[in-house]
């Protein structure tokens, strides 16, 4: 059906509404799963459609043609002589016709309701189509039917955004308690009662002033456009609470609002990691949200070049994160990486764990967790936010989230560790009631994602791993359609109503603060889920959660800095009084230092001027180097577990130690030199796992072998726009000076964005990719032992060298660069194609530039140790190899190899 309007020039506009047919017949012609329906003015005068085209501006997804500038909607315009024949109005010909045709796919909608909601005449309604969900019978329904369909027609297994195939059990069946005769109702806001204010996030030394119990939660720079990330960051500055940034790092133009940051290390550790010090604290992530249990993974169109810029990685690869977090691999593991990360960042951040509960093993994990030193636990339940998964990963929804709450509060007051941790509870969590009953169940926060989304626009049309979000939520190119100042604002408004809800709660139960509300329990379970009911059912408080005693923390990690400064400062001060030149040397007798008072000392020192380091007479100490500012660190011994972690611009030597009273290779254990920048790091012996892994940038040169997983998720090396970062003025600044900073920021970005296309706006981060220098790290294999499995796991980026000085048959073990996106290996030796890790391929033969790149690192590799006394067996086959090497180069780069990704680089949209 078509309406006409007649011009003053005589033109008459004929205006229609067409569908798109469809291009299968069968079984297969699914049809869509919604139906579009746009309304003429002769169906509706006045509410009719009238061809202004917002619909096609709006709409964004097209999974067929991804490319394609129009989604569901797309405007045809005609132009017709007086006899109807077609004519081109650029050309001068006489035109008596337009005809504007609405032409609409419904197969591409998704419900997301952008069409509907920016159409001026409301001439737009989308509604489920009964010929897409009404087959089958109750057993097997359109779900399953169309779920096979697809999969036959080779379709994405791929969604995200909430596709639990159980309903939450958050909203039925909950009762909170009536206030007592003895504790009367009282009125919130004029009393004072249900005063849920003036928290802190950590109960020790680290601990973050809050202004409310509701918290954002993780959703990284990367899975949220650039404004939508800006949009929570500023809410949670304005509402007092901290951000948590996601494992995307954040960007450089947010990095004024540091210190209300948290940042995420997740699996893939993305990012620079420089200036840690300024942030709020750091999350360490335990157990993946979306993909219960699996890692994530950003697809390579998502990954554009300024997330290369954030994450430290090569643009247009997939960014996969392993399932488990490789750098701890038991819970006795765990105190080590804490220690770490107290050394780098300092008495005063915190430091968080994020699980996933669904492990039948919870409440341990828990108190593991918290004897091991963190400051606070984050309970995920539910199914995930943003994140991408396979539909089979996520039609598991996890555990109620106040029942998990209930085991990870019991668990630890069952320790006496409830008041040394501090418990996030997020995962289904939808208004305020939930929030309330999850802090009754013992949460002292609660976290609500996809809450604070709704904000933006977002109506759960599970298009968040696509790229093609029409509210620009999750689509980085449509970010734009956000205005994050005005939806700060917004957020603030929902979270401000949500906690004057609890306050009101609270005061009718006769609470009066944060503290009597948190573990209190006054609520009851009468639905029919069975776990539920017996845990929540019947019974007092007291039958739910005994009494215990309150545990005394001696644990080593609790003693700050200060602490064990004021209690060694006689040893202390005797090391330091040998401070010579900005030059300090240390003994540490072997036993004779500990780890952490190795590491006071030496931040002690810097403050005091040294700038380079010897240390002699070392037995596996751990965490040297970290968080230690300087520019030369030489060991002389073994470097223990978690040494020269997030080093930044630092040279470190390890040499070995032949002291008459013992000798002690110059060996390296577990994860050494994990998330690091150093300006060179050289071990004169072997390595153990995990070395390198993470590495972001510089040179890594071992004198023999390495263990299990080296260079794991190797990054493709720092920019010199986090080089140049300086939020030195905004550690002390106020609120809303930051706040006014980041906007600026914003607005200098927009007005730069809205004189070019998206595609040119991004090849500006491209050139600032192009300057930065990969890592590189080199090996000359002994005699003992090969390499390890897993070499090069995951790599982003970065250079691996195999010299195999030894001239081993087979230098390398199994699944050699097994998942690399980005990056190149060299190896010297046999190796076959079973040895090789999946999606690599193996050449052969070396190029002029790959033996110009070879023989520049064989060379500093010769210089670094040729003269290093390591011992007499490799002394010897290191002058051998020299020796070849000199005398005919060809034939040593004949014997290489090389390993790179089998992956392609993305297409890039020219829009």
């Amino acid at each position: 059906m078509a309406d006409i309007v007649r011009h003053k020039n005589n033109v008459v506009t004929r205006r229609s509404i067409k569908y798109t047919e469809p291009d299968k017949t069968g079984i297969y012609a699914q049809g869509a799963k919604y139906w579009v329906e746009v309304t003429d003015e002769l169906t509706e005068p006045g509410r009719g459609c009238v061809h202004c085209a917002t619909c096609v501006d709006a709409c964004t997804h097209n999974l067929a043609k991804p490319e394609s500038p129009t989604g569901v909607f797309s405007m045809e315009v005609r132009y017709l002589d007086e006899e109807g024949n077609r004519v081109n109005m650029e050309a001068g010909d006489s035109v008596a016709f337009m005809e504007k045709i609405l032409w609409i796919n419904p197969d591409e909608c998704c419900n997301c309701k952008r069409c509907v909601k920016m159409c001026p005449q409301r001439a737009i309604k989308v509604y489920e189509n009964p010929d897409y969900n009404d087959v089958g019978v109750k057993l097997t329904g359109s779900g399953v039917i169309n779920d096979i369909i697809n999969r036959a027609s080779n379709k994405s297994t791929v969604s995200s955004a909430h596709l639990g195939a159980t309903q939450s059990k958050m909203d039925n069946d909950w009762l909170i308690d009536a206030a007592e005769i003895l504790s009367p109702q009282r009125d919130h806001l004029h009393e004072f009662a249900g005063q849920i204010r003036r928290m802190t996030l950590g109960k020790r030394n680290a601990r973050f002033e809050c202004d409310t119990p509701i918290f954002d939660v993780h959703q990284s720079y990367g899975s949220n456009s650039h404004e939508a990330i800006l949009a929570r960051m500023m809410a949670s500055i304005k509402l007092g609470r901290p951000f948590f940034t996601g494992e995307g790092y954040v960007h450089p133009d947010m990095m004024p609002a540091a210190k209300y940051c948290i940042l995420q290390f997740g699996s893939g550790g993305y990012g620079p990691w420089l200036e840690l010090d300024k942030f709020a604290g750091v999350s360490m992530k335990y157990g993946q949200d979306a993909k219960k249990g699996k890692g994530g993974r950003l697809q390579d169109k998502k990954n554009d070049y300024e997330i290369a810029l954030l994450r430290c990685v090569e643009a247009l690869r997939h960014l996969t994160a392993p399932n488990p977090q490789h750098l701890q691999y038991s819970i006795e593991e765990l105190p080590m990486r804490v220690e770490s990360l107290r050394c780098l960042l300092g008495d005063d951040k915190l430091i968080g764990a994020d699980v996933y509960g669904t492990a039948w093993n919870f409440p341990e994990i828990a108190v593991a967790l918290a004897k091991a030193g963190f400051d606070y636990i984050t309970v995920k339940a539910g199914d995930g936010s943003t994140g991408a998964a396979h539909m089979v990963d996520m039609q598991n929804r996890g555990l109620n989230i106040i029942y998990l709450t209930h085991m990870a509060d019991y668990a630890l007051r069952r320790e006496g560790l409830r008041e040394q941790v501090s418990i996030i509870a997020e995962g289904g969590v939808m208004n305020s009631f939930h929030a309330f009953l999850t802090m009754l169940a013992g949460a002292d926060f609660v976290g609500m994602g996809m809450r604070h989304l709704h904000v933006l626009g977002c109506t759960l049309c599970r298009r968040c791993h696509t790229g093609q979000c029409a509210w620009g939520i999750t689509s980085r190119k449509y970010g734009h359609r956000i205005e994050p100042e005005t939806a700060s604002d917004s957020m603030a408004n929902l979270v401000e109503s949500f906690h004057e809800d609890m306050e009101g709660l609270a005061a009718g139960l006769g609470m009066t603060t944060h503290a009597d509300v948190v573990g209190a329990r006054r609520f009851r379970y009468h639905g029919s889920d069975p776990l539920l009911f017996q845990t929540f059912g019947h019974g007092e408080f007291d039958k739910q959660v005994p009494n215990f005693k309150q545990t005394e923390m001696n644990n080593k990690l609790f003693r700050s800095e200060k602490e064990v400064a004021e209690e060694r400062s006689d040893k202390f001060e005797e090391i330091l009084s040998n401070i010579k030149d900005e030059e300090l040397t240390i003994d540490i007798g072997f036993d004779q230092i500990e780890s952490l008072e190795l590491n006071y000392i030496m931040k002690e020192a810097v403050r005091r001027g040294v700038k380079r380091f010897f240390l002699d007479n070392v037995m596996g100490q751990r965490v040297i180097g970290t968080g230690i500012e300087c520019e030369e660190i030489t060991v002389r011994g073994l470097a223990g577990n978690h040494c020269f972690g997030f080093v930044h611009d630092v040279k470190i030597n390890v040499i070995p130690n032949h002291s008459t009273k013992t000798t002690v290779p110059a060996n390296a254990q577990v994860g050494v030199a994990n998330t690091s920048n150093p300006s060179e790091i050289n071990i004169a012996g072997d390595v153990s796992d995990l070395f390198a892994a993470y590495s972001v940038s510089g040179v890594f040169r071992v004198a023999k072998s390495g263990g299990v997983r080296n260079l794991l998720l190797m990054k493709a090396g720092l920019p010199d726009e986090w080089k140049n970062i300086d939020v030195d003025r905004f550690v002390n600044a106020e609120k809303d000076e930051v706040l006014a900073e980041i906007v600026r920021r914003y607005q200098k970005r927009k007005s730069l964005r809205n004189k070019m296309k998206w595609q040119q706006f991004l090849k500006m981060y491209e050139e600032k990719l192009l300057k930065r220098t990969p890592p590189v790290a080199i090996y000359g294999v002994g005699s003992e032992r090969r390499m390890g499995d897993y070499f090069m796991e995951y790599a982003q980026g970065g250079i691996g060298i195999i010299l195999n000085i030894a001239n081993k048959q087979n230098p390398i073990g199994y699944y050699v660069c097994s998942g690399m996106t980005a990056g190149a290996a060299y190896i010297r030796g046999e190796l076959s194609d079973e040895q090789l890790g999946v999606g690599v391929r193996k050449i052969d033969y070396l190029t002029s530039e790959d033996r110009v790149f070879l023989q520049k690192h064989i060379d500093d590799y010769i210089a670094q140790f040729k003269d290093v006394d390591i011992d007499q067996r490799f002394n010897k086959a290191l002058k051998e190899f020299i020796e070849a090497y000199e005398s005919n180069p060809e034939k040593i780069f004949s014997t290489f190899s090389k390993i790179i990704p089998k992956a392609t680089v993305a297409a890039v949209s020219n829009e």
